[in-house]
């Protein structure tokens, strides 16, 4: 279909492919996901010490099948580089950071949760008292303090060093706390007040307060949409220009799939940083990513799909090529916003924003209803496959496979795409 691709102009920087290349490999037989990765690493088991100047890479739908990859690999002895299924050391910090904060946000009556935004995030950001003086803080700053003093940590410190005796007190008083909102708007009884030792650790009550202000921000933010809730989160944690730019990124991220998951809450967008602190997803960071990838001959790469554009190796396996992970719009392709466990398989969204277009415009009176239910869901679906876009990174081969998923024969089966493709290849074996 147009636009038809073109073959490069002859004087273009990137040519053409030699004829012949890249070899097309369709493995056709059907797979359950874990055999579908042994046949791959036999495949390099006996491929790679045949190529050792070659790079190959194995590209999946997800980090933890990249993970689950990366396991065999390392048991086989054969060479590795799974880097770009991970965030560098700043981006998980700073995604930690404002996933503890959004949690707390989310769930404040969670007294552990308070505790960890004390000990982990707030104490180690933004433990020096704000409102003093330039000269008095930099005097209880460091192991110089004064006797009874709480040791002030610089902004942006380690959360892991020694907690002085004073924080770790008024940290433990925290996870004891039941009644957040005695902290964060008292009414009569001030919870701080209640904490007679504050008063023997000089500014310490002051410290206390400016952590209760910045508390009771971040919970009246959490109004806002989840992207500028985070942005006013980084704001206030954060100084250096690559914190502030990676908050912007994780605050576009995370609008985008509060925006491509409807149902989601605060919850589950603060689960998503937390697999990014937790390197169970990627996003790319500005330290040790700023100088762009390059692949090793000799050692497997294994990255993600959406981490392999713009890159390219000599052999490329591209797995789970299903119509899960390819949906081509075909009648029995699966998607993942129509669960299986629904009556037949409906898609909820759909399903709700035809109801709501029907009373919108009066057609749910009408004899036949416009929009019998179930019609949407089953209604043909845009062809969202971008495999062209996956099978660009190789050089010289490509091997594609699939699988049928985790429950066999009533998930993906083959996408049109890959029947496309294989049916390519088998005429140009032919001919």
């Amino acid at each position: 279909t147009p636009p038809h691709i073109l073959p490069t102009a002859p004087d273009d920087p990137q040519p053409n492919p030699e004829p012949g290349t890249p070899a097309i490999h369709v493995f056709d037989r059907a797979l359950s996901p874990d055999d579908e990765l042994t046949v791959v690493l036999t495949s390099l088991a006996r491929w790679l010490p045949e190529h050792p100047d070659w790079t190959a890479a194995v590209l999946v739908p997800e980090n933890t099948r990249g993970f689950r990859l990366a396991e065999l690999v390392k048991q086989a002895g054969l060479p590795y580089d799974d880097s770009l299924l991970r965030s560098d050391s700043q981006t998980r910090a700073t995604a930690a950071a404002l996933a503890t904060v959004l949690k707390y946000v989310v769930e404040p009556q969670h007294a552990g949760t308070l505790a960890k935004v004390w000990e982990e995030v707030w104490w180690p950001r933004l433990g020096v008292p704000r409102a003093a003086p330039a000269d008095e803080a930099s005097s209880t700053t460091g192991d110089a303090a004064a006797p009874g003093q709480p040791v002030m940590p610089a902004a942006g410190g380690d959360p892991k060093v020694k907690l002085p005796e004073p924080v770790a007190t008024f940290g433990r008083a925290l996870a004891k706390l039941r009644t957040p909102e005695d902290l964060l708007f008292p009414g009569r009884q001030d919870w701080l007040d209640t904490l007679g030792w504050m008063d023997e650790v000089p500014g310490f009550r002051e410290i206390a307060a400016a952590f209760r202000r910045d508390l009771q921000r971040w919970t009246e933010a959490t109004v806002l949409p989840v992207d500028e809730l985070l942005l006013t989160l980084g704001n206030d944690l954060f100084s250096e220009p690559a914190d502030l730019a990676l908050t912007h990124r994780l605050a576009v991220l995370l609008a985008k799939l509060g925006d491509e998951n409807p149902a989601w809450r605060l919850a589950e967008l603060a689960g998503e940083l937390t697999d990014i602190a937790e390197n169970r997803r990627r996003i790319l960071g500005f330290s040790d990513d700023g100088g762009g990838y390059a692949p090793k001959p000799g050692v497997i790469t294994i990255a993600t799909m959406h981490a392999a554009k713009g890159l390219e190796w000599d052999r490329v396996y591209l797995t789970a090529v299903n119509s899960f992970s390819f949906p081509g719009g075909g009648e029995g392709d699966s998607y993942r916003g129509e669960r299986w466990y629904v009556r037949d398989s409906l898609n909820l969204v759909a399903e709700a924003e035809a109801q709501l277009r029907q009373l919108a415009d009066g057609s749910s009176t009408t004899t036949p209803p416009a929009w019998p239910p179930g019609l949407r869901a089953r209604r043909p679906r845009p062809n969202v496959c971008a495999c062209s876009t996956w099978a660009s990174p190789e050089r010289r081969e490509l091997i594609l496979t699939y699988n049928t998923g985790r429950r066999g024969d009533k998930e993906p089966t083959r996408p049109l795409a890959f029947e496309a493709l294989l049916a390519y290849v088998k005429r140009s074996d032919e001919t």
